[in-house]
């Protein structure tokens, strides 16, 4: 299979397991909301966004820095078997001391929060640590490797096992504290499994540990501050939305987060993909196949999410009643400006990691920085006067600003050419599109939203994809429906 074919594939395989496992973690929002109103699916929220900075802290960009590192020394056996004792060790020591500092900190954070509840949630939270770091040292091995449908298997597992002991324990009348149970129980679940998974590929040595432990901590505490800043722009939301207003405004909120970020799952599949990539070809010096993994990434995701973002969009109110019912009406303002920031930075994560990749992880350091400050100021500012729908005006405004930044240094520094035409024939169309909609909708809005959708795809096919982007889209399509490819 040629590099193009190869990478498209690893997109597919990691699209489709990404897409089930968030569509099973999601399953467990719309138990939450429908069954214990948005009180308690917010307390979820709150303790899930919390643990999700632990993890990122204690990790201490030790996942990430796995994959350029075993991208880089694919093949030299010695080198990757260094690498991934270090990573599995320090990931595990540190995941000890998480855990324990995790449990001492619960009863702070829910005076802090004034969230009656959150402090039980968080120590039954801060057994899963030791877990979730081990399990992202063997992800990083395996995404390295780019084995990804081991990858895949091992991510669906986890979430399989979470949303089967979540409907059980709720079920059995443990509510929240079952959500919270189920990523607990999940997560050391699947660490045995990515742990037996994984031993095909490496040798635990403790031989030279100090000094590959201190290689991938140099590069790792690089991504942790970059990972930080960017939670801190993907959370600052709900974290200041928890300290202004109420766990049930956290609750609508976290419908329309949790709603918008479907629009995540092609990019990040295919950042997956890019960022080793990225890695492997800006090492030996291939450019070409570096620009195409660069434009390809791009134009593709742009091609899916655009007419997503538009049936959301139209249907934005039916969609929200339907799953989650009318007393979640008040998630429909933020998610439909969040539907716009979404589709825009979605473009963007598909080459998200291009400059990490190219050795300059200070630069998106600096970027994600810039927009966490605007981010965090715009939602001070906005959210006492504008509620829920001011932290998403907030947050899509800082995700352009690191969009712009981001692509700036690319071009100056990877040396690589952005084509804009498709974007703008992409864009001109939407617009026209939204256009039709709310001028002809009064007829029957379902009718016309599906002709404008057909309409879309269509002119999409026909006058913006070149011979190359459809005999590839045929290929998915195919692999996808018959398992089999070219």
């Amino acid at each position: 299979m040629n590099t193009t074919k190869k990478f498209a594939f690893d997109v597919g395989i990691t699209f489709i397991s990404s897409s089930i496992s968030m569509f099973l973690g999601f399953i467990i929002t719309i138990l939450l909301g429908r069954y214990f109103g948005a009180g308690d699916l917010g307390l979820y929220r709150m303790a899930f966004t919390i643990y999700g900075i632990a993890m990122l802290v204690g990790a201490i960009g030790i996942p990430t820095a796995m994959i350029k590192l075993v991208a880089e020394y694919k093949g030299d056996a010695s080198n990757t078997n260094a690498i991934v004792s270090a990573g599995v060790i320090t990931s595990l020591f540190l995941g000890i001391v998480s855990s324990l500092i995790f449990y001492l900190s619960a009863g702070m954070l829910e005076r802090i929060f004034n969230m009656t509840g959150l402090s039980e949630l968080l120590k039954l939270l801060s057994l899963a640590l030791p877990f979730a770091l081990v399990n992202g040292a063997f992800l990083g091995l395996l995404n390295g490797l780019r084995e990804m449908k081991k990858y895949g298997i091992a991510t669906i597992i986890q979430s399989l096992l979470m949303i089967l002991i979540t409907i059980l324990l709720i079920y059995y009348g443990y509510g929240v504290a079952g959500a919270i149970i189920g990523i607990v129980l999940s997560s050391a679940g699947s660490c045995l499994f990515l742990l037996w998974f994984s031993k095909d590929y490496f040798k635990i040595r403790f031989s030279g540990y100090f000094t590959e432990a201190e290689k991938t901590l140099r590069f790792g505490w690089k991504i942790v501050a970059i990972n930080g800043i960017n939670q801190i722009n993907y959370q600052a939301d709900t974290i200041l939305i928890g300290y202004f207003l109420t766990m049930e405004d956290i609750g609508y909120y976290g419908v329309a987060i949790g709603l918008s970020k479907f629009f995540w799952l092609v990019p990040q599949a295919i950042q997956m993909i890019s960022y080793p990539a990225t890695s492997e070809y800006w090492t030996n010096n291939n450019n070409a196949a570096l620009q195409m993994v660069v434009n390809k990434s791009m134009k593709y995701t742009a091609y899916i999410l655009i007419p997503i973002g538009l049936g959301i969009g139209f249907f934005a109110e039916d969609i929200v009643i339907l799953i989650f019912g009318k007393g979640f009406l008040y998630a429909i303002p933020p998610l439909q400006i969040l539907i716009i920031g979404s589709v825009f930075f979605g473009v963007f994560i598909s080459i998200g990691s291009v400059l990490t990749g190219v050795g300059r992880p200070d630069l998106s350091l600096k970027i994600n920085s810039v927009g966490a400050i605007i981010n965090i100021m715009l939602n001070l500012s906005l959210i006492p006067f504008f509620g829920i729908s001011g932290a998403a005006f907030a947050t899509v405004t800082s995700y352009i600003i690191i969009i712009f930044l981001s692509i700036h240094y690319m071009i100056k520094i990877g040396q690589i050419k952005i084509k804009v035409q498709p974007y703008i024939q992409l864009s001109l169309i939407a617009i026209v599109a939204v256009a039709f909609f709310i001028l002809l909708n009064w007829i029957n809005a379902y009718l016309i939203g599906f002709l404008i959708l057909i309409s879309y795809i269509i002119t999409i096919f026909v006058f913006v994809l070149t011979e190359e982007d459809k005999k590839i889209f045929t290929s998915l399509i195919r692999f996808a429906i018959f398992g089999e490819h070219d």
